[in-house]
């Protein structure tokens, strides 16, 4: 085996209910190719029709899930991605309690479901649930567009991990910049193509490159040129043709990406018109010529990219707009042109940012040591093993009874690859008995063994020598 390295396997007979893709094959090839899926949804789809579709197994052998159905089924769960997806149309019948108002999402040509996912989950929504759909009879709408993304890695390529403290927590992020400055460096290097690393390199060109130097300067520039040449009234000139073509191309650009489902293109998108605003701006020169309409026309622009950015950097976008009384713009409004109207004597100012400063902040809370009061509160104590069971379906964990004295504790341990029941079953062990209890698959487990090393080369803590069970360590 080559979890736990036991060489005495015993094999079973089993049965079990498959959906047979390779007989829905016709009909998942003519649907994925009139939806025309992007991307890294279309490479991973393709490949696996291309490579024949095979009947995927529906049931499994263990007792944690939604039971079978089927006549022969008793003691067997629903596959989990069997029923997940399917989840999606049970929950519009569940909301519309009874109501038919859920058929009007799930059937007809007058609907489009876009579905945004891990790119892990990309065959159970393209394929599988699709399949299923079909395979019904019923005449239900499929899937229209899949938005998988690639996986964010931390530093280096590193998967992050909670449990090994790879990367950066949400409350830790917050404490060290501004949350729509995190926004705007994560959705502009969206892993939509690949994976993507963090980069501190990369957050400062984000950030201060394109969002500061680029986006808030050219909104502020514009503004304050406005307030502080034109008494807070947009210049009632005519729009250049120019800009009106560079709106019309960027906002084009920009509804095929959200269409798409590609977030980091739909924000590039709109971050393409600072880059010739800025550029229109300084070639027209108004300060030097009092040119209304490139001043007007300029305005224009930024009016527009700030709608486009509302998705984005709500916050940020929703001050801009109000500044320039436009609070209410959507995208219909795109190219309503405020001509002659007033604006609001306030900035929009966002500071740029010192990268080395908040990769020192991020890595001293890494690093942040634990006090003495907060370590004692710990209770720690040498337990005995009492019992040891296997977890069906959970090739990695044990369920165990740990006696610390006056009271017999159960913990859910991932230890299966390492350790033996046999090895298990009297030893000695290290236990945090005070812990939050937590529920893992479905066991409550009250106490935490301590451990050192990394996967299967962990090594239990044991005191070296036998002692009575609920001995305090401290």
């Amino acid at each position: 085996c080559s979890f736990c390295g036991k060489g005495d396997i015993e094999f079973r007979s089993t049965k079990h209910w498959y959906l047979d893709l390779a007989k829905l094959s016709p009909q998942l090839q003519e649907y994925v190719q009139s939806r025309g899926f992007q991307g890294n949804v279309h490479q991973f789809t393709q490949q696996m029709i291309s490579d024949g579709l095979k009947p995927r197994a529906m049931t499994r052998d263990i007792d944690w899930g939604i039971p079978a159905p089927f006549e022969g089924a008793e003691g067997k769960v629903i596959y989990v991605w069997g029923e997940a997806a399917l989840g999606y149309v049970s929950a519009a019948i569940e909301h519309f309690k009874g109501d038919d108002g859920w058929k009007e999402f799930w059937f007809g040509d007058d609907v489009h479901q876009i579905y945004a996912i891990g790119k892990d989950n990309i065959p159970f929504h393209t394929l599988i649930f699709p399949g299923q759909l079909i395979a019904s009879g019923r005449g239900y709408h499929l899937p229209d567009q899949i938005a998988a993304t690639e996986y964010l890695n931390w530093i280096g390529g590193d998967s992050f991990s909670k449990s090994r403290g790879v990367g950066l927590y949400c409350d830790d992020a917050l404490e060290v910049m501004d949350p729509e400055l995190w926004r705007f460096y994560l959705l502009y290097n969206r892993p939509e193509g690949r994976d993507v690393n963090f980069s501190w390199e990369e957050l400062g060109k984000a950030v201060n490159g394109v969002f500061i130097s680029n986006v808030a300067n050219l909104i502020n520039r514009v503004l304050s040129f406005v307030q502080d040449r034109y008494e807070h009234v947009v210049p009632d000139a005519e729009i250049d043709s120019e800009v009106q073509q560079r709106i019309a191309g960027a906002a084009a650009s920009y509804a095929a990406a959200m269409e798409q489902g590609s977030l980091s293109r739909a924000l590039r998108a709109a971050c393409s018109l600072a880059v010739y605003g800025n550029e229109y701006f300084q070639r027209k020169a108004p300060w030097a010529t009092q040119d209304d309409s490139a001043v007007g026309s300029t305005f224009h622009l930024v009016k527009a990219m700030a709608v486009m950015l509302t998705p984005f950097v709500p916050r940020y976008a929703a001050r801009a707009l109000q500044i320039m009384g436009a609070e209410n713009a959507g995208w219909e409004e795109i190219n309503f042109e405020r001509r002659g109207l007033g604006i609001e004597s306030e900035r929009v100012l966002v500071e740029r940012i010192d990268v080395d400063e908040i990769r020192s902040r991020v890595e001293s809370l890494a690093q942040e040591r634990v006090s003495f009061d907060e370590f004692s509160r710990l209770d720690i104590q040498v337990g005995k093993i009492v019992s040891v069971e296997e977890i069906a379906g959970a090739d990695r964990l044990y369920k165990l009874q740990i006696d610390v004295g006056k009271r017999k504790l159960t913990s859910v341990a991932g230890i299966r690859a390492r350790y033996a029941a046999s090895d298990l079953l009297g030893r000695q062990v290290v236990v945090v008995v005070n812990l939050e209890p937590t529920k893992i698959r479905g066991i409550n487990s009250e106490a935490m063994l301590l451990a050192a090393g990394k996967g299967k080369r962990i090594s239990l803590l044991t005191p070296d020598r036998e002692v009575p069970p609920g001995s305090p360590i401290g």
